[in-house]
């Protein structure tokens, strides 16, 4: 098994599945980018542990899945509701506050499945514009 090694802005180290990696764009090409003769280098992340381990959890529970076709959409469809599994969710059953972290993570990291889920869950509908402007409210990341 592949790991990688990715240094979170507050200073943790997390080894994690390569294969995971495959639902962020940004994190396939900073491996890519990365990859040398030597042993992995460690990956900086801006993001805080806690909320990239959430994000990684996310990842692994949907590492075997296809992002459906509903992420892909500009509007949403009416039923969308039924679309999005229990896990899910679940998984968005917490503050508001780390809902937007995570919304804000998932955008730094290029996963617009989990970004369109937050929305979802901070009641946000629309095109990817909403989405920008919603996340430009969110504080910066340092």
């Amino acid at each position: 098994m592949n790991r990688v090694p990715l240094e979170t802005r507050d200073g943790f180290l997390i080894r994690i599945d390569f294969a995971l990696l495959r639902r962020s764009k940004v994190m396939q090409e900073m491996c890519q980018h990365s990859a040398g003769d030597g042993p992995q280098q460690e990956l900086t992340v801006a993001l805080d542990h806690d909320i990239l381990l959430k994000i990684l959890l996310w990842m692994e529970f949907h590492k075997d899945d296809e992002e459906p076709d509903w992420v892909k959409m500009k509007e949403e469809p009416a039923d969308l509701e039924r679309h999005i599994c229990d896990w899910d969710k679940e998984f968005l059953r917490d503050k508001l506050s780390t809902v937007r972290a995570i919304m804000s993570g998932a955008d730094y990291l290029d996963i617009p499945w989990l970004v369109k889920l937050c929305a979802r869950k901070l009641r946000l509908r629309g095109p990817p514009e909403l989405y920008m402007l919603a996340l430009s409210a969110i504080s910066p990341i340092d």
